[in-house]
């Protein structure tokens, strides 16, 4: 096995994801780290002066020097904002409508992709929905091109046909909610920082925004070599599998004689639970790569913490800071950190993650009263009337949970149906889904799950309507943003 192979099997599972969060507190204490490596001399100047970057629902302080690059971003529908880039925004949507019109659906008589073109005043824009692919089976790609002053901004989403209606609205709604913000600027009200832009949450949403994903890097200027990168997304099914605790220790099972005597040239510096305030315990392994021939010895620090499940504040999160980067490839130049030095500047910014403070109130529960009877009905769409586990009977196999805890005050939400596979699905192995209404029925009137008994939420129609780095897992970032040696610097449009 080659060294390039080798490297890659010890880097690719730790350029994972990226990102943290913590405490609630609206003004939460630097969180420290046991035995945190304190700022050598050559550092102190780098700290001297810092400054608060506001991301999604986080905040967390950089040198003031660093620059910041934003990857991919979903709330839960794919956004990216154009900086004075109004006319480059225009060109592109001319291009997708063309490219929709030049393509045809082979299984829809040879019809063209292209299926409307809308035209919106409020922002002013449009929404161009189109079908996805050639084979045209029931998958849509729709985009919404809008104006924001000086800004341009476009909205991706790739749902089901029979979502059309439901993803254009969505499109809509966060179009006209979503504005412009300073670099410095971090909002006092709920929702979500993205890149020159901010969108506040929407008091009509089903649910507090399902399928949130961010990712952003730093790159400090005195030392250009060492790339932090941090990612936010919504918690894995197995949480448990996608911890890192459980995949590092995947990785150090006995392979071949050629790889074990890499792992045993690895300098590890920590590998433990890592505890943040209220957060989650996630797990950190901090460790120096070898030398090996034609890729220089690199720090490659990890810290990931799970996350509960439809808990917005505390998704999966993953932070990452690698030396030795040079062509978005660690190991490429020589660390210009000290091991003592890349620890200090890890455990510095790390520490300062935490949950952006924000004048949330909880939703007014309508729960006063006396407890309505065990099998009261609530259908899709109403407010829920009483605390407690409620069921759905949808007809056929459902892709979420039958039963689920509400609270009152709450909006009873759809369900998820999975539909049978067309010839072409089955052969790709996909199995169509979709939302439909549904009568809920008051089975308990037992608390809140606890961690034990959380059950997975149903997949939204923005879940479903995930750009297409989202749903794959992957980071593809717009910008070198880069979570990991994977990085890559991809031009907009």
């Amino acid at each position: 096995m080659c060294p390039t192979a080798i490297r890659r099997l010890i880097l690719v599972p730790l350029a994972a994801a990226s990102l943290l969060l913590a405490a609630c507190a609206p003004h939460p204490r630097e969180w420290k780290t046991p035995n945190m490596t304190a700022l050598a001399p050559r550092l102190q100047p780098l700290f001297e002066k810092t400054k608060t970057v506001c991301f999604g629902r986080f905040m967390v302080d950089v040198p003031a020097s660093a620059s910041v690059v934003w990857g991919s971003t979903g709330v839960p529908l794919g956004v990216t904002v154009y900086h004075d880039g109004v006319e480059e925004v225009k060109g592109l949507a001319q291009k997708f409508i063309d490219e929709l019109k030049s393509e045809q659906a082979i299984y829809l008589n040879n019809i063209p992709l292209l299926i409307s073109v809308d035209d919106i005043r409020q922002p002013e824009g449009k929404i161009v929905t189109g079908y996805d692919g050639f084979e045209a089976i029931g998958l849509l790609k729709i985009s919404g091109y809008f104006r924001m002053n000086s800004d341009g901004f476009i909205i991706d989403a790739r749902p089901l046909e029979e979502q059309k209606d439901e993803v254009i609205a969505d499109i809509q709604s966060m179009a006209r909610r979503l504005r412009q913000r300073a670099d410095d600027e971090a909002p006092a009200e709920p929702g979500n920082c993205l890149e020159r832009a901010f969108l506040p949450d929407s008091p009509d949403d089903e649910k507090n925004h399902p399928g949130e994903f961010i990712s952003i890097g730093f790159r400090l200027k005195e030392f250009p070599d060492a790339h932090l990168s941090i990612e936010v997304r919504p918690t894995p099914r197995d949480p448990e599998r996608a911890s890192l605790k459980a995949q590092w220790k995947r990785m150090k099972e006995p392979l071949t004689p050629e790889v074990d005597e890499v792992f045993a040239k690895v300098k590890y510096f920590r590998e433990s639970p890592r505890h943040i305030r209220d957060w989650t315990t996630g797990y950190e392994v901090l460790m120096r790569a070898p030398d090996e021939k034609g890729v220089h010895s690199f720090h490659d620090f990890e810290l990931r913490f799970t996350g509960v499940p439809n808990d917005p504040f505390k998704p999966y999160a993953s932070v990452q800071l690698q030396t030795g980067v040079g062509n978005n490839a660690a190991g490429s130049t020589k660390a210009s950190l000290t091991d003592e030095e890349a620890i200090a500047v890890w455990d510095r910014i790390t520490s300062t993650i935490r949950v952006r403070p924000t004048s949330l109130k909880p939703v007014e529960s309508t729960d006063t009263g006396p407890r309505l009877p065990l099998g009261e009905l609530a259908a899709t769409g109403r407010t829920c009337p009483q605390t407690g586990w409620w069921e759905h009977d949808a007809p056929g196999p459902t892709g979420d949970s039958r039963r689920r805890h509400f609270r009152a005050g709450e909006r009873m939400p759809h369900t998820v149906a999975i539909g049978e596979p067309s010839i072409w699905q089955k052969l790709k192995g996909e199995r169509p889904s979709y939302r439909t209404a549904t009568v809920w029925k008051l089975v308990s009137y037992d608390d809140a799950p606890s961690v034990a008994d959380v059950i997975a939420q149903p997949t939204s129609i923005a879940q479903n309507a995930l750009p297409d780095a989202l749903s794959n897992d992957a980071t593809n970032t717009r910008h070198e943003a880069g979570h990991g040696v994977g990085d890559q610097s991809n031009k907009k449009g």
